[in-house]
């Protein structure tokens, strides 16, 4: 999903997922194939993050192209726990940047470098699982932004829970929100994989430009 949660793998553990990423314009396809995101588990409550990918993009005007996509590094913090406090509350403040400035120039990833200081709460009613997730976005290009996001799961059997997700940015002034509907799964396979997907749409655009549609699958190793 893209609203992320206050949890972290444990001391000493990794949780990495290996996908493939689209999201589909009119006339436009980007994908990124594998989408790499590599977690460490530093302590308890800490989780310690990489993230980049292969990154293509098709226009029906122009050939495929490939490079390297934009990359992540970041660090979450979960400073209150459920079993304490009545609820899981994390930060996980991050910096985007990219490797490679022809990725820029040739569309495949965003120019500038962008930083983010979001926070992340979770609280279990009964078999419903709510995450909200929440905070600032600042680019050295362009305007700031404001994420925030809400997903709702609940386990349809012990193995797979399934999730709906409402996920928006917007200017710090709440204007020109850019809104998207998501449905995801995980599915348990063993001990140390479980199969992740997920399917959306983008249902408004301040900026009205063409709404995307945006699809997730991959697998998520545990060790």
């Amino acid at each position: 999903m893209i609203t992320d949660d206050p949890g972290t793998p444990g001391s000493g553990k990794w949780e990495n997922n290996l996908a493939i990423a689209f999201s589909h314009v009119p006339n436009e396809w980007s994908i990124d194939a594998p989408a790499i995101d590599l977690n460490y588990g530093w302590g308890d409550h800490i989780q310690l993050t990489l993230q980049t990918s292969a990154a293509f993009l098709k226009r029906s005007d122009h050939g495929l192209i490939g490079g390297v996509g934009g990359s992540e590094a970041a660090v979450k913090w979960r400073f209150l726990d459920e079993e304490k406090s009545g609820v899981d509350m994390s930060m996980f403040p991050r910096i985007l940047f990219n490797v490679l400035h022809s990725s820029v120039r040739r569309g495949l990833a965003d120019d500038g470098t962008r930083f983010q200081i979001p926070f992340q709460a979770e609280k279990k009613f009964g078999r419903l699982d709510l995450d909200l997730e929440f905070g600032p976005l600042v680019s050295t290009v362009g305007q700031s932004e404001f994420i925030y996001g809400l997903i709702a799961g609940t386990e349809v059997s012990k193995a797979t829970p399934n999730m709906g997700e409402v996920h928006a940015t917007s200017r710090t002034n709440f204007t020109r929100d850019v809104v998207t509907l998501n449905v995801g799964w995980r599915h348990k396979l063993n001990e140390h994989a479980i199969w992740i997907a997920s399917l959306g749409h983008e249902v408004h655009s301040g900026a009205d430009e063409p709404l995307a549609l945006i699809g997730y699958c991959g697998v998520q190793l545990l060790y």
